[in-house]
């Protein structure tokens, strides 16, 4: 007995996850989003995002870096992709919302 009520728990909690984060992938979230907003700032509304691709553009004599970083949040169908130049989002798309 005490399995069974060990895995139903282990159940619920995931399905509980899984409903949580699948939950932040919406129209309204996209929304809150704007130019100039850090990762940590976007991660605070739609949870923690998988980085596609990223880049660092050494300017040389011209001074500093440049970084840039693609990252995206999916849930099933629906997918929010935001462009990140250092460390700010600088552009956002959306598919399925």
């Amino acid at each position: 007995m005490k399995k069974i009520i060990t895995i139903l728990t282990v159940l619920i909690f995931s399905a509980t996850m899984l409903t949580s984060c699948s939950g932040k992938i919406n129209k309204d979230n996209y929304g809150k989003i704007s130019n100039g907003m850090s990762i940590s700032q976007v991660e605070s509304i739609l949870g923690k995002g998988e980085s596609q691709a990223s880049s660092n553009v050494d300017l040389g004599e011209y001074g500093g870096n440049i970084s840039s970083e693609v990252m995206t949040w999916q849930s099933g169908t629906k997918v929010i992709s935001i462009t990140f130049s250092n460390g700010k989002v600088m552009a956002k798309a959306q598919n399925g919302l």
